[in-house]
């Protein structure tokens, strides 16, 4: 795993790659567990996960049709239903303190949405974040999910951004519970591929920006 960069806003910035779903959320505790300790300003971790679909705390929207041989199916404790990772796809988890950001859950799934969206308008591709249903949407298709879990205020999880998936793994679900719906990519909306690379970097720069915004002058 890379080592933490130091972020110019107080969160550190860490690029591990390409990591397991399970040992991402090994990160993720352990970086929670330090944040409810008093200890640290927060992290941010940007990656991708090899194939994997992960089930949401709402069972009714956790609908797997059939798993593809080899790709396991995680239960986790964030928001909403079933989903997919796959390479391809930019996966943000902050895991920051929201008392200490002085935001309420609304007003942070927000900032990470619009964050999100800035990203893509940077890349060509207008995206709409909407609460219900939760994501960023280019017109009628889902361009990236989102769910969170908040424990005595320091989030995990986060926003799952389709960049250059092929999306086939979205079809071994109804993805979010939302039946019928379209998912679309980056690359498939603009016609060629995007650099994920520096995609990460800067949406770790666009997540810090809209956690911890500059005081108005």
């Amino acid at each position: 795993m890379s080592a933490a960069v130091p972020g110019s806003r107080g969160l550190e910035l860490r690029f591990p790659g390409r990591l397991d779903f399970s040992e991402a959320m090994v990160l993720q505790q352990r970086a929670a567990e330090a944040l409810k300790a008093g200890g640290g300003g927060g992290t941010v971790f940007v990656l991708e996960h090899p194939p994997v679909i992960t089930l949401g705390s709402n069972k009714k929207l956790n609908q797997v049709l059939a798993a593809p041989p080899g790709v396991p199916v995680v239960q986790t404790d964030r928001g909403g239903g079933a989903t997919a990772h796959e390479p391809g796809q930019l996966v943000v988890y902050p895991v920051v303190h929201l008392r200490r950001l002085d935001l309420g859950v609304k007003a942070f799934v927000l900032r990470i949405l619009e964050a999100g969206a800035r990203l893509l308008a940077e890349m060509g591709v207008a995206a709409e974040p909407r609460l219900d249903p939760l994501g960023l949407w280019v017109d009628g298709r889902k361009i990236a999910s989102m769910g969170i879990h908040v424990s005595r205020f320091v989030t995990t999880h986060g926003l799952a951004i389709n960049l250059i998936n092929d999306l086939g793994l979205f079809s071994a679900m109804v993805p979010c519970g939302l039946p019928g719906v379209c998912m679309t990519s980056a690359a498939r909306e603009l016609g060629h591929a995007v650099d994920t690379a520096a995609a990460a970097r800067r949406m770790a720069e666009l997540t810090t920006e809209a956690l911890c915004p500059d005081p108005a002058p």
